[in-house]
């Protein structure tokens, strides 16, 4: 228990304060209990221990030479990012910052990454790099947040029913724009359509206008690509860079996404509008952008934000930025601005000390003494600094009113303003004392649920002890919204006390147990006068629970990830279930659809068979209940919505009750052939308008393989009762695992052999577009890691032309449907993350992904006993065209045949005619006598 409590408090205390109010808590009759923006519902989730996905989405567009030409959004962005890594020292919970730019198109540039400080000079080196990234075409908001949400979707995917805190810090220096291509070379740049209008020709002013709408309407529908966002639980971040009057019209539709509405009067953005979506910042130089970014910079909770004037000659305290410090808020960190050339700054201890913070040399710290107290400080730019303050160990000096103030020596800004954001890390945090005392059955009531305060090392803390004061409200929020207040307003004489739960007509599933904390600090006097304390904003914390059913009756999962789909959607995927009783899924049921794509028509998900009482699923020990996901149509987007199954004890269907799950499943349009063929045709009919020919040379040219540093590992693997197996024991990557580089040409090459397996770089039908790699291997099948993971048959896998940090799942036909083996393609300098990333992607996927090979290979199955039959000579080598291979001696002993292929496809290192003994990752074929144990890939058969 107390580790769980520590949890929570290193989670939550390394963060400032929040900066929005919680709603008022409401009864259940009442209308739903909701944080009042999804950015509250964020950060309560981070504290509540959640892990944390942040994106950068940056514009490229080439008018930032004009709005940025000092590259003030990478510097904002590194102080954001040092800002962040702070907040993850010493806390236990990851927050993982992801970066990508955008014009028209999408890009990443850095793939997620757990930031600490250790990782911190990696991240801030990418981010420079933006400062070269000013050269992109257009300003494409769709494109753009369609990437960031299949970013985020598989982000969190990988975690499953775990819960994920997920943002997007979306910045732009212009509105939704789209251009004209003009020319042939525009076209191959750039693309003569967009997915959301696959039959617009952006090769006309009125067409590109035109896009422009389209966009804007698929974005704002409902149910358009912004709901989409906000019910798969991503908050936004919207900052938009004018010039030095910036034009605040010019970012209304910004707002619209980020906020649900353009502001007073403004028109509304998508339907899922309550809670508020997110934040929108505008900014017009290095100062405001530098203050927009703090406020994001602790994801746990918002700072205090103060408006002054500017002393005139000497430091006054009536324009002074003022707060209270006492032993419960041991850190502060405050942002500071204003709006006048030539100033000073300086800061006022509770003993009326004052203490100058000279300017110096920008963007370098320094470092005083105040007693036994701490000050960083930083100027910024000219006009910005930012001050770090940490009590002592024995707390001297530190209790009491702090002053910050900005003064101007010439007099001249008697009219001008000064901001500060304020952090003040409080280390107290409410706690639900007796979780695991108070299980959550629906139709119970709890007698004693519990809640009080724990300090930052997650022990108990009297509330009677604070010299100031403190209010805790408890609220029980479930699946539908609604929520059940537990207790309101506690204060610190009552924390502790028992309170009861009512659990009659509650829903079954996931829900939070949300806890909201108000201090204030305690008051002081200041040259014999009576300061109050400061009001702290409240510290909340969300704690995922589960309502269960009574002990009789299944559990089922809380959410089903159906994957992505490109095409018509058939998508298939399993939900957990515990316990016994019996499941089914009415037929003819109605998706509760919440965000979708617009073109999809109907859908529907089934449970096989499962319709009724009398064809459910009995289970008896849990299993996981196969769904199955089918549209009508194809489209572009995400469809999040919620099933409703019956549950209910075995043999008692009168006693069946619903229970709603969530669903949602990505979906993507494949290129339209027949209209490609068409055009094709046309244009080859009518003559030279569009040099096909030169596109495809030029496509060609391109299409490679690229030559950086290839590592690659083949693993026999099996699926049993849904869980991947490697060698018999559940799957996971060894220290010897992508131990081998895979020589590539430096210039890159248009085909490779790893293992016997045939990778080919291909240009595709469209002479627009990237290319791809085709992996191919006699009488075998395989599926890919990389969307859409296969050919139209669904049994021939294919790559994205970097074809590293990667996987293969492959399967020899007519053998053991449960078995297969999965090939590893990784940077031959893979870090220690993006390896631990890679297994834990296999693990979820590949059982999944093969039932869906199993279903396109209809072919019959040998007996297991000839599992792993390999065909023409099992897997092969790494082989290539020039030089012998590593591991081959003059007795042609075991080891790795002719080596690497790249170039022309060559014949197989391992498996022919070559007596090399069996290579590594080879199954023996059907003449041969296969290993008595758990097959060793690097070791001689039967090891």
């Amino acid at each position: 228990m107390k580790r769980i409590l520590s949890l929570l408090a290193a989670t939550a205390l390394a963060l400032p304060v929040a900066g929005v109010l919680a709603a008022p808590a409401q009864a259940a009759d009442e209308s739903p209990v909701r944080p009042v923006t999804m950015v509250d519902d964020f950060r309560a989730c981070i504290a509540g221990g959640g892990a944390t996905d942040m994106l950068l989405l940056v514009d490229e567009s080439a008018s930032l030479g004009d709005r940025d030409p000092a590259n003030a959004r990478v510097t904002a962005a590194e102080y954001l990012v040092k800002q962040l890594a702070g907040f993850t020292d010493g806390a236990e919970s990851t927050l993982n910052v992801s970066i990508s730019v955008f014009a028209n198109e999408y890009r990443n540039v850095k793939d997620w990454t757990a930031l600490t400080p250790a990782t911190l000079p990696d991240l801030q080196g990418s981010i420079a790099s933006l400062k070269s990234m000013t050269k992109g075409m257009e300003t494409d908001y769709w494109t753009a947040l369609d990437g960031a949400r299949r970013d985020l979707a598989a982000k969190a995917a990988t975690r499953g029913d775990a819960p994920s805190c997920q943002a997007v810090v979306w910045f732009t220096d212009g509105g939704l724009n789209f251009e004209p291509r003009t020319t042939d070379a525009a076209k191959k740049a750039f693309g003569s359509n967009k997915s959301f209008a696959p039959d617009l020709e952006l090769t006309t002013r009125k067409n590109t206008i035109e896009a422009g709408k389209l966009a804007a309407e698929d974005i704002c529908r409902a149910g358009g690509l912004a709901d989409q966002l906000r019910s798969s639980k991503v908050a936004m971040f919207g900052i938009g860079l004018g010039g030095a009057t910036p034009e605040e019209a010019e970012f209304n539709f910004m707002k619209s996404v980020a906020t649900g509405t353009a502001g007073k009067g403004g028109t509304e953005c998508g339907k899922l509008t309550t809670p508020i979506p997110g934040e929108f910042h505008l900014a017009s130089g290095i100062d405001s952008l530098l203050m927009a970014f703090d406020g994001i910079s602790s994801p746990g909770r918002s700072p205090l934000v103060q408006t002054s004037g500017i002393c005139q000659i000497d430091f006054c305290e009536d324009q002074a930025h003022r707060f209270v410090l006492d032993a419960t808020t041991p850190q502060v960190r405050v942002l500071a601005t204003a709006d006048a050339d030539g100033i000073t700054a300086s800061m006022v201890n509770p003993d009326g000390k004052q203490i100058q913070l000279p300017r110096g040399e920008l963007n370098k710290e320094t470092k005083l003494a105040d007693g036994q107290n701490t000050i960083l400080y930083t100027w910024l730019s000219e006009k910005t600094l930012t001050v770090s303050m940490k009590s002592g160990s024995s707390g001297k000096g530190w209790s009491g009113l702090w002053q910050l103030g900005f003064t101007d020596p010439a007099g001249t800004s008697k009219d001008k303003v000064s901001k500060s954001s304020v952090h003040i890390s409080g280390n107290l945090l409410p706690v639900w004392l007796n979780p695991d005392e108070t299980p959550l059955h629906v139709g119970d009531t709890v007698p004693n649920a519990q809640f009080g305060l724990v300090d930052q090392n997650g022990d108990a803390v009297d509330a009677t002890s604070l010299l100031g004061t403190a209010q805790l409200t408890a609220t029980l929020v479930d699946s539908q919204g609604k929520g059940t207040v537990i207790v309101r307003e506690l204060d610190k004489n009552s924390l502790g006390t028992a309170a009861s739960m009512d659990l009659k007509d509650l829903p079954v599933g996931p829900a939070q147990m949300r806890l909201s904390l108000t201090l204030t600090t305690a008051p002081t006097t200041f040259k014999g006068k009576d300061v109050p304390g400061t009001v702290l904003e409240p510290a909340m914390v969300s704690v995922p629970v589960t309502l269960t059913p009574p002990a009789d009756f299944p559990v089922l999962g809380s959410r089903v990830d159906f994957g992505q789909a490109e095409g018509v959607p058939n998508l298939n995927a399993k939900l957990a279930a515990s316990g016994s009783g019996c499941v089914w899924l009415p037929d003819g049921q109605e998706l509760k659809v919440v965000a979708s794509p617009s073109d999809i028509g109907g859908s529907a998900i089934t449970l096989g068979e499962a319709k009724s009482a009398e064809s459910c699923i009995s289970i008896t020990s849990g299993a996981d209940l196969p769904l199955t996901f089918k549209a009508e149509h194809a489209g572009n987007g995400s469809i999040n919505g919620t099933i409703t199954m019956m549950i209910a004890p075995d043999g008692e269907p009168a006693k069946a009750m619903a229970v709603e799950v969530a669903f949602t499943a990505s979906l993507a349009k494949p290129l339209n052939t027949t209209n490609f063929i068409l055009a094709l045709v046309v244009a080859l009919i009518l003559g030279p308008g569009i040099p096909l020919l030169l596109l495809y040379g030029a496509k060609w040219l391109v299409a490679k393989i690229p030559g950086s540093s290839l590592s690659a590992e083949l693993i026999p693997i099996t699926v049993a009762y849904g869980q991947l197996e490697r060698d018999g024991g559940p799957f996971a990557l060894r220290p010897t695992d992508l131990v081998q580089l895979v020589p590539m040409e430096p210039g890159g090459t248009r085909s490779l052999s790893i293992f016997g397996v045939d990778f080919k770089a291909r240009t595709g039908l469209s002479p627009l577009g990237t290319g791809y790699v085709s992996v191919e291997s006699p009488n075998r099948v395989g599926i890919s890691s990389a969307y859409p993971g296969a050919d139209s048959t669904g049994t021939q896998a294919r790559l994205p032309l970097a074809i590293h940090n990667h996987w293969v799942l492959l399967r020899d036909r007519g053998t053991d449907p449960q078995a297969g083996y999965v090939l590893l393609l990784a940077n031959g300098d893979i870090s220690a993350a993006r390896r631990q990333a890679l297994e834990d992607d296999i693990k979820r996927r590949l059982p999944e992904m093969l039932g869906r090979l199993n279903e396109a290979a209809t072919e019959p199955v040998l007996e297991p006993a000839l599992a792993g039959a390999g065909g023409d000579g099992g897997f092969g080598g790494f082989s290539q065209n020039t030089g012998q291979g590593f591991g081959q001696d003059a007795n042609q002993q075991q080891g790795f045949g002719q080596g690497f292929a790249s170039g022309p496809a060559q014949q197989q290192g391992f498996g022919q005619d070559q007596s090399w003994g069996t290579p590594p990752g080879r199954v023996p074929g059907p003449e041969e006598t296969p290993p008595a144990g758990p097959y060793n890939p690097w070791g001689p058969p039967g090891a």
